[in-house]
């Protein structure tokens, strides 16, 4: 009698400790999700003991873009394609780069506006007779 209550006392602990084990990886990915703004409110209910369910994260379109936006590594962990995250870099970089090209064209227009403001300025500043014919 005693074996086999040490038997089902070693099942129980063990079931346990992997319960345990479970809960300790699933609190640790939703701790990690949390971290992103407005992801907690998306995560999915689950019982005591249960891994997160992946799939269920990936039916969720909005934590789906939260989790890519946020972290390749872990859309790459929770099955979601992680080239989401590497586009929306390439779009960045793509932005900035526009940015300093339309400041540089800025700067150019400004410089060739100012030279002709020098231009001006320089012909009015001269006598009726030197300006040519444009100035009557």
């Amino acid at each position: 009698m005693s074996a086999e209550f040490n038997f089902i006392d070693e099942a129980i602990t063990a079931s346990y400790q992997s319960a345990s084990q479970v809960e300790t990886m699933a609190r640790q990915l939703e701790a990690r999700i949390s971290k992103i703004d407005g992801a907690k409110r998306h995560l999915p209910h689950r019982n005591y003991g249960q891994p997160v369910d992946l799939g269920k994260i990936r039916a969720n379109l909005t934590l789906t873009s939260l989790i890519a936006q946020d972290s390749a590594e872990l859309a790459h962990f929770c099955g979601i394609d992680p080239s989401i995250r590497h586009r929306i870099d390439e779009q960045r970089e793509a932005k900035v780069m526009a940015a300093q090209s339309l400041q540089m064209r800025t700067d150019a227009l400004k410089a060739k506006n100012q030279a002709a403001a020098a231009e001006r300025q320089h012909r009015q500043n001269l006598a009726p007779w030197q300006r040519g014919y444009r100035s009557f």
